[in-house]
């Protein structure tokens, strides 16, 4: 491929008049391989105009794969822009969330399809900040937010640290099974189904494998991101409730709420009667009634419809 000219940069920039000098563009072709990068860009990215120009978008962002990529280039050129969440790493190896909006355009000379994205840093962004939302600081405690879609992740750097891992895509809900212990898997699972069937919402603990291989038990909070009535995505976080290595117990609390629930799931739901959670319990069913109620456990959540 030969580098484009000077009049072809030119009307590139043209094309994207709200670009500055502070801003980063990065234009590439179909095939994912760069075209164009302003300095900031290249600054950003730590490496020289040249460098880019003989990369790949794979070269620095380690979350890309040829089939989102033609989405987003599919969806850009049909509706005339497109907006991604990715990551990209810089030439020190430094991984860090980034929104595209990307546009099209198409080079005169060659018609050569071009692909121009704006790039910011995501954790600026409305999606990063509502995904913060909903957890104090704590370094026993990250967030997520996982788009159905378009199947981007944001994760915390808390939550990246949490689980020991420096690659957000291993974090994405159908890849935590494997962190899970194998009583776990199943119950995770079906857990996932109800986020597909339409809004739910789950406040469940595993054990589950975290930084430094440790086993911990993991309070995970999850509920559906829905839009015109449809499901689009989840958000939630995770939360060290205990490790292994730590000589310290589940309080009483927890582990009434945990054995409340596991009986709930058994009889779909019924608390009196003699198919009901109360009976397996061998308690009262106002007694459990109360109880779940200062546990915050809704036994509707556990009824299969």
């Amino acid at each position: 491929m030969q580098p484009l000219t000077l009049p072809q940069i030119l009307a590139l920039a043209n094309k994207v008049v709200s670009v500055d000098d502070s801003e980063n563009l990065l234009c590439a072709n179909l095939a994912g391989y760069l075209r164009y990068a302003n300095t900031s860009a290249c600054d950003k990215l730590g490496y020289s105009f040249t460098d880019m120009m003989s990369k790949r978008i794979a070269d620095y962002s380690p979350t890309y794969s040829d089939d989102s990529w033609n989405r987003h280039c599919q969806r850009t050129i049909a509706n005339g822009t497109d907006q991604m969440y990715t990551y990209h790493q810089n030439c020190k190896g430094r991984r860090y969330p980034v929104v595209i909006t990307s546009i099209p355009h198409i080079i005169d000379e060659t018609s050569e399809q071009l692909i121009c994205s704006l790039v910011k840093d995501a954790q600026s962004s409305v999606r990063y900040k509502r995904m913060l939302e909903s957890i104090s600081v704590s370094k026993r405690t990250g967030s997520f937010d996982f788009n159905l879609r378009d199947q981007s992740i944001l994760v915390s750097d808390n939550l990246l640290a949490m689980l020991g891992t420096d690659n957000p895509e291993t974090i994405k809900p159908s890849l935590i099974v494997d962190r899970l212990s194998r009583e776990d898997v199943s119950r995770w699972n079906a857990e996932m189904i109800h986020f597909i069937a339409g809004f739910h919402r789950m406040d469940e603990q595993f054990v589950m494998r975290v930084a430094a291989d440790r086993q911990a038990i993991v309070r995970v909070i999850i509920w559906s991101v829905m839009e015109d009535g449809k499901v689009t995505g989840m958000t939630g976080h995770y939360e060290i409730i205990d490790e292994e290595s730590k000589e310290r117990l589940v309080s009483l609390e927890d582990n009434q709420r945990r054995h409340i629930i596991k009986a709930l799931r058994y009889t779909n739901g019924r608390v009196t009667g003699p198919n009901g959670a109360g009976k397996l319990l061998d308690i009262n069913g106002k007694t459990l009634f109360a109880r779940m109620k200062k546990l915050n456990i809704n036994r509707e959540d556990y009824t299969q419809r």
